[in-house]
C-alpha cells in the first residue's frame, strides 16, 4: 500500500506560521476584564466575606414587609439600587413563605452557623477467636476446601440446621 505523496501539500494554505495568524491572537480575556468593558468602571470586590454574612443575617431578621421595600420601591416598581444576590435571596425567602418551605432559611442557617453535627457513637468490639490451636499452613488448597466445608457442617449442626 502506497502512501499519498502529496500529503505535505495538504493544509498548506492554512498552516500556522508567522505570517498566517488567527484574527484574535493571544489568551482570551478573562470575564473580569470583560465585565470591566461593559460596565465601563472597575470591578472589584466590595464585601468581604464576613460583610456577606453579616447582610444575610440582617435579611434574616427582617419582617416581610421589610423585605418588600428592598425589592420594591415608595412607587411599586422594582428597586434598581438592590443587588441582584440580595434579590435572590428576598425573592427565595418570599417563595418559601408563599409555598410553607423552609429550604431556603435552613440553607442559609447551614451558611452562616455550619450544618449541625450529629456524632455517631458505637462500641465496635471485633475480637476473632478460634477454638482451634491447629497450623493450617502445610494443607494444600484442596485439603484447606475439605477443611472448610467440614467446619461449616460442624457449624451447622451446632445451629440446629440440617
Amino acid at each position: 500500500m502506497v502512501g499519498n505523496k502529496d500529503i505535505g501539500e495538504y493544509g498548506k494554505a492554512t498552516r500556522f506560521t508567522k505570517d498566517n495568524q488567527p484574527h484574535n491572537r493571544g489568551r482570551k480575556p478573562k470575564l473580569y476584564k470583560q465585565l470591566k468593558k461593559l460596565i465601563g468602571q472597575s470591578v472589584g470586590h466590595e464585601l468581604e466575606k464576613e460583610d456577606y454574612f453579616n447582610v444575610i443575617r440582617f435579611l434574616m431578621e427582617r419582617s416581610p414587609n421589610e423585605l418588600e421595600r428592598l425589592i420594591k420601591d415608595e412607587n411599586g416598581q422594582p428597586n434598581k439600587d438592590t443587588p441582584i444576590w440580595v434579590l435572590n435571596i428576598v425573592s427565595a425567602i418570599n417563595s418559601d413563605i408563599r409555598y410553607g418551605r423552609t429550604f431556603t432559611i435552613e440553607m442559609i442557617f447551614d451558611r452562616i452557623f455550619g450544618k449541625a453535627t450529629q456524632p455517631i457513637e458505637g462500641d465496635v468490639n471485633a475480637q476473632v477467636t478460634t477454638t482451634n490451636s491447629v497450623d493450617l499452613s502445610a494443607l494444600s488448597t484442596e485439603e484447606l476446601l475439605q477443611y472448610n466445608a467440614l467446619t461449616e457442617k460442624i457449624a451447622m449442626k451446632k445451629d440446629g440446621k440440617k
